[in-house]
């Protein structure tokens, strides 16, 4: 995903003299006729005094918007400040325009529905951006060719330098199970994917070990902490 966000430019309106005005210099110390002082004040007075002077010449300045919010209501079909899941799928997308995949999707309204509505407000959405572009980081830190994808080399150097000592056995297994487009490499929402739900996979571990890295669970227990990653 390139979240990058445009910088909308207000374009400022000069004026400039008549080619009579411009024939006749001012002397140091002559005082300015009224329509000269006029026009010397609408450069140079405040705000609200340029409006107050030249409201019939000069429209009024547009509106910045956000940029972010112009995302969110781009996709936001039907316009009611919530986006669905299928919404926010149009909303993000990886650096080969791909969109994410549904579960990452899935992922991200489970992480931030902070109202349990299924949807995505604004706020939400915007904490849910930032979230993202902290992943991002993370994510151009470990492309160590810079092919916009992850390696099993690179995934698996993510994975050690996260706290997880894992078996190059188990690396190919989680990184096969995370290439759900079969290309050899994992993408910017799988990445995010795969280490979300690992992360949250050792908290649920951690409530049951004891210091020792072993944990004894019960069936009901194991299926609690499944059914809720879910």
């Amino acid at each position: 995903m390139s979240p990058s966000q445009s910088v909308h430019r207000v374009p400022v309106r000069t004026q400039s003299l008549t080619g009579a005005q411009q024939q006749r210099p001012v002397q140091p110390q002559q005082q300015l006729p009224p329509q000269h002082h006029l026009s010397y004040r609408a450069q140079y007075s405040s705000p609200s005094q340029t409006l107050n002077r030249q409201h019939s010449a000069m429209p009024p300045l547009p509106v910045q918007i956000d940029p972010l919010y112009q995302i969110f209501s781009s996709v936001d079909k039907d316009g009611i400040g919530k986006l669905s899941a299928s919404e926010l799928r149009s909303a993000l997308v990886n650096f080969d325009k791909t969109k994410f995949d549904p579960e990452t999707i899935k992922l991200m309204i489970k992480l931030f529905d902070s109202d349990g509505s299924g949807t995505i407000d604004y706020t939400e959405f915007k904490r849910l951006w930032n979230y993202l572009g902290e992943w991002l980081e993370r994510f151009q830190q470990f492309d160590l060719d810079h092919n916009t994808t992850i390696s099993i080399d690179e995934f698996a150097l993510a994975l050690q330098s996260f706290g997880f000592q894992f078996s190059p056995s188990f690396v190919r297994f989680m990184f096969n199970h995370y290439d759900k487009r079969g290309t050899g490499s994992i993408s910017f929402d799988l990445f995010v994917q795969a280490n979300i739900t690992l992360q949250r996979m050792h908290d649920a571990f951690r409530k049951y070990d004891r210091g020792q890295g072993t944990i004894q669970i019960s069936l009901e227990d194991l299926l609690t902490e499944v059914l809720y990653l879910k």
